[in-house]
């Protein structure tokens, strides 16, 4: 990033809106976490600004250093978006001067509501995060939209910068990289007994011998992150092979619906559901195989951590997988609009659990050598400094 200014502050404010954060634990939230957990490391005071999801929630709270503001009306609907929008900026209004950086997690409608009515002249600088839409391009596109009033837009993606540059947002107001590379978690034998040991502890439906094998969904338990079809596809193995082992992580107001699929399968005895994990070293550690069953899901945190950490893994194919797994993909991904081919390559781990543990060492040596240094605040700050802060049109 070269020398950073002089009057660069020892100490930056910044402010993080998403609709996700911590005891959220998908993998937005999970990445965010990390993320600004790292800024708090480097002399930077984070506040969250999120939706207060229960009434039970305090307003606010402090999550391993990072201070956490709830809002009230959380947007499960259209109308409750107009309510969280509105109380969103009227909170932001009061506070706006508070702040050195506000990023916004999500360039969704209502983020570009709040950003029409911020004053950015008076207030900080606005970062937005993109990823990949295929609809960018049509006329009047909100995405676009928000992203031209942002003033760096930031995205990991180069499929995703040349959307951006090829609808016409300016390329110095691109920022490409990283916010984190995952966490890497040591798995060794010693480490994986010791995981197993502690999970079972704590809810014995993860019982698993040391020659069993476990399979983990690590993201969320819904038809959106494709486990109807995951189960459907593991369904013959579980009964064939009984050392499988299958945790599907998460929650969601679907629980019962997916509990009632296992159920009548004969599985809801073979498949654990343990909940949600606000932290999944010891999952990871006890796992020998992740899947990702939806493409483009869960490519933030959990599929770099699983890289990190030489977790073997099985992703549904999209261009942010194969440009993660480099020349692994073809060995590591299958076609989601083919779900036979997760149960054939399940079925081929399960005959010759070597191949996948080599593929994924490969990946860790290719991405420990191209990946660049997380993101943290004076680096978007000098962006702005650098290209010059581009104010809202």
């Amino acid at each position: 990033m070269g020398p950073k200014p002089s009057n660069m502050k020892s100490h930056r404010r910044v402010l993080v809106i998403t609709r996700h954060f911590w005891p959220a634990t998908n993998d937005d939230s999970l990445r965010l976490v990390h993320w600004t957990q790292s800024l708090c490391r480097q002399s930077t005071d984070v506040t969250v600004a999120t939706p207060r999801w229960h009434a039970s929630w305090p307003r606010r709270i402090i999550c391993d250093g990072v201070r956490v503001e709830r809002i009230d009306g959380p947007p499960t609907h259209k109308l409750r978006l107009i309510s969280y929008t509105r109380h969103l900026s009227q909170w932001l209004a009061e506070r706006v001067g508070e702040f050195d950086l506000i990023y916004f997690d999500s360039h969704t409608a209502d983020t570009g509501a709040i950003l029409t009515q911020l004053n950015q002249a008076a207030g900080a600088p606005v970062v937005v995060r993109y990823v990949e839409h295929d609809n960018l391009t049509q006329p009047n596109s909100k995405s676009l939209e928000t992203c031209r009033r942002a003033n760096l837009v930031l995205t990991n993606s180069p499929t995703a910068q040349q959307q951006l540059v090829a609808a016409g947002v300016a390329r110095c107001g691109i920022v490409r990289g990283s916010q984190v590379s995952g966490a890497g978690y040591q798995r060794t034998a010693e480490t994986r007994r010791a995981a197993r040991q502690i999970l079972a502890d704590v809810n014995h439906d993860l019982f698993a011998r040391s020659q069993d094998r476990v399979l983990v969904c690590p993201g969320e338990l819904s038809r959106a992150w494709g486990v109807p079809e995951l189960i459907r596809e593991l369904s013959p193995l579980i009964e064939e092979h009984r050392g499988l082992r299958v945790w599907i992580l998460g929650d969601s107001c679907e629980r019962p619906e997916i509990y009632e699929m296992l159920r009548y399968d004969g599985l809801h005895r073979l498949v654990a559901m343990p909940g949600v994990f606000t932290d999944l070293q010891e999952v990871f550690q006890a796992a020998d195989l992740c899947v990702f069953p939806t493409p483009g899901i869960g490519l933030g945190w959990l599929l770099p951590t699983c890289i990190a950490s030489s977790l073997p893994v099985l992703v549904a194919a999209s261009a942010e997988a194969q440009r993660l797994l480099a020349d692994q993909a073809d060995q590591l991904t299958y076609r989601a609009d083919q779900p036979r081919e997760l149960r054939g390559r399940v079925a081929q781990w399960l005959r010759n659990p070597l191949q996948l543990p080599q593929c994924i060492a490969a990946v860790r040596k290719y991405s420990t050598i191209t990946s660049s240094p997380s993101l943290n605040c004076d680096d978007l700050l000098q962006m702005l400094q650098t290209n010059g802060t581009r104010h809202a049109q």
